[in-house]
């Protein structure tokens, strides 16, 4: 089944949308407790075809006119801007927490109890970002998933993930991958 045998619930995103999952850390007590350490998470985690898909959604619509590409968007020679640290943040330590739970680590067999029995034991990993950008922002999605991919491409190659898939909101909710996951509510 494309779900698992989980029980699912609906939920509501920002920027509105609706989205079936298995598991969010954000519901594990024991990821709570690992969040006031300074351990990010993605949003939602869901089971496909023997894969683990971890998607993080982040919508920047609301700050569109304070929003300027040197925000969001690494250059060269300048420090990460903070929103682009948040991304990498949440992606390893996203990572970082399941290679917890598969290798049987004390705090991974705690953060285990919140997830699926599929979800315990490894499986390969898709990790997704989506972007709901203001319309001016859209043009610098490319450097933004270059930019994130080159930061953090060795570090998910560990985990076996080559490449992090950045989309706009639009491209997630239209790709076939999430349909049924996905929509605008």
């Amino acid at each position: 089944e494309l779900l698992g045998q989980a029980v699912k619930a609906f939920v509501v995103l920002d920027p509105g949308v609706t989205s079936l999952f298995d598991f969010r850390f954000a519901d594990i007590e024991a990821y709570r407790r690992l969040g006031s350490q300074s351990v990010r998470e993605m949003d939602f985690a869901w089971l496909d075809n023997g894969a683990l898909v971890l998607l993080e959604v982040k919508d920047f619509t609301q700050v569109a006119e304070a929003l300027r590409p040197e925000d969001l968007v690494p250059g060269k020679g300048q420090p990460d801007p903070h929103r682009f640290r948040v991304l990498i943040e949440k992606v390893i330590d996203s990572v970082l927490m399941m290679l917890s739970v598969w290798a049987g680590m004390d705090r991974g067999k705690a953060l285990e109890s919140g997830m699926p029995l599929q979800a315990r034991t490894p499986l390969p990993m898709k990790l997704v970002i989506a972007l709901d950008l203001p319309e001016g922002m859209k043009v610098h999605l490319q450097s933004l998933r270059d930019g994130l991919n080159g930061r953090l491409q060795g570090r998910t190659a560990l985990a076996g993930v080559e490449r992090v898939a950045l989309l706009h909101y639009d491209q997630l909710v239209s790709s076939p991958m999430f349909a049924g996951f996905v929509r605008r509510a």
